[in-house]
């Protein structure tokens, strides 16, 4: 596998809970590697009217293959406080040889999965 066939994956939540929640079922649905959620922060909105709106968000970041970025999402989407469209990808162009291993080694123990 090429280390660009990883993604790091941002699913923005509006709750603690939330994040913890599908950190992990993305795991447990073998749908990520690992998931990470760090502290909430504060996001500046530019609203359709106009104005801004001020919102305090956890960005939830998986580590996936890109075969399974579709079904991440769709099943990001479908759970309790995900803020649409907050799920973005960016492929790992560079990753350490023991992590890109490992990454090879748990995303492809699933072969009914992506």
């Amino acid at each position: 596998m090429n280390p660009a066939d990883f993604l790091i994956v941002t699913i923005i939540v509006d709750g603690e809970a939330h994040a913890i929640r599908l950190a992990e079922v993305l795991v447990e649905e073998r749908l990520a590697a690992s998931v990470q959620v760090p502290p909430p922060h504060e996001s500046y909105r530019m609203m359709e009217t106009g104005g801004m709106a001020v919102y305090r968000e956890w960005a939830v970041r998986a580590v996936t293959v890109a075969s399974r970025f579709d079904q991440l999402s769709e099943r990001a989407g479908r759970m309790t406080g995900i803020v649409m469209p907050g799920i973005t990808a960016a492929p790992l162009t560079v990753v350490h040889p023991k992590f890109e291993g490992w990454l090879q080694q748990v995303m492809s123990a699933c072969t009914e999965c992506g």
